[in-house]
């Protein structure tokens, strides 16, 4: 996904009163890519979304769509459309008549137009429905008339509002693919805005998780999952444990801490920090490794599984160490999950090369 930026913002601030909702942000999203903003509330990520769509103007900085400065030009001028979290289809006209809607309004050929509106539906999955009413789809299928009506017009850009919040769990989990069929067939860049990681983790090329009107980090999904750069992004996107230390040792890629109960830790670090430096170690549940406390192991502490949960073949712990701290491990049970049992006392530890030491 190399060239030119189809979208481009350049160090864009966005203030109300003494709230400053974007701060100095910069971001470039290539053509044909699935881009998702993820944040929690009030992180800056629908500002944001509104400043690309133009509903609100930048206090400074531009933004560039397919090289040409649209800082200034009302939404109706960009060649981008947006599918609201409400879907706000008109309740009064037809499926195909809410497709048709901006197409009509732009004066286009009746001929253009069905013919269109057939490709959309097509596309949707909807073939044979464009008579019925929006009352009588169910929740999964309106979702998707507002995505043909938003996909019809061609724009470069299509922004998504929380697209799935109103469906359910199998609902969304199936239309997450669905979305990423239409973002693959229509070339279409797609920029989704979501608290949702699991959403952002399934569909997008990359992502962006937002702080305070800034970005934290930018990659693929598997990327920032497994190499945060920041505490803030290795505890909301995904679960994870923490240990917070202060760095006593230097090791090969990394480094060993010390926490306040005592327990020497290491874990890689592609930063350098001094020697008694405060740093967290984050490591995934997935990574925490059970062994029987007599079995020799290094990296971690004994301790006590408290809870065992059984999902989706999974099996997730929770363990107090002998330290007090409590820790998540998750194990699948052709891993063994399913040997092991409360209030049975374990060895948890760790490969240092699976954890990463965060200084913010």
């Amino acid at each position: 996904m190399g060239g030119a930026p189809l979208l481009r913002l350049a160090r864009v601030t966005k203030a109300y009163g003494d709230v400053v909702a974007v701060r100095d942000l910069s971001l470039d999203i290539p053509a044909n890519e699935f881009f998702a903003l993820l944040g929690p509330s009030g992180c800056g990520k629908t500002t944001l979304m509104r400043l690309i769509a133009g509903f609100e103007t930048p206090d400074d900085g531009r933004i560039y769509l397919d090289g040409q400065d649209i800082t200034d030009l009302p939404p109706h001028l960009r060649s981008i459309n947006m599918m609201f979290q409400s879907y706000a289809l008109f309740p009064h006209m037809s499926v195909a008549q809410n497709i048709a809607f901006g197409l009509k309004q732009e004066g286009r050929p009746r001929q253009e137009i069905a013919s269109r509106v057939e490709d959309m539906l097509r596309l949707v999955q909807m073939v044979g429905l464009g008579e019925r009413r929006p009352d009588q789809l169910s929740g999964g299928q309106r979702q998707r008339v507002a995505l043909a009506r938003a996909l019809i017009k061609r724009p470069k850009l299509l922004l998504l509002d929380e697209p799935l919040a109103a469906l359910d769990r199998k609902l969304r989990h199936d239309t997450q693919f669905e979305l990423m069929q239409a973002q693959r067939e229509t070339g279409t860049s797609f920029v989704v805005v979501t608290h949702d990681q699991d959403e952002a983790m399934v569909m997008a090329h990359r992502m962006a998780v937002m702080r305070a009107g800034a970005i934290d980090q930018i990659g693929a999904p598997r990327e920032v999952y497994e190499e945060p750069a920041t505490r803030h992004v290795a505890g909301f996107v995904g679960e994870t444990n923490f240990f917070e230390g202060r760095v006593i040792q230097y090791m090969p890629g990394g480094v060993a801490i010390e926490t306040s109960k005592g327990l020497k830790l290491e874990a890689f670090c592609q930063q350098h920090p001094a020697i008694g430096a405060k740093v967290t170690i984050s490591i995934r549940p997935e990574n925490l490794r059970l062994s029987a406390p007599g079995v020799f192991s290094s990296n971690g502490s004994a301790g006590e599984i408290l809870d065992q949960v059984f999902r989706e073949g999974l099996s997730s712990f929770r363990v107090k160490l002998d330290t007090g701290d409590l820790v998540h491990v998750r194990k699948s049970v052709s891993e063994g999950g399913a040997q092991h049992a409360r209030g049975e006392r374990v060895f948890v530890s760790f490969a240092p090369e699976h954890a990463r030491a965060l200084l913010t």
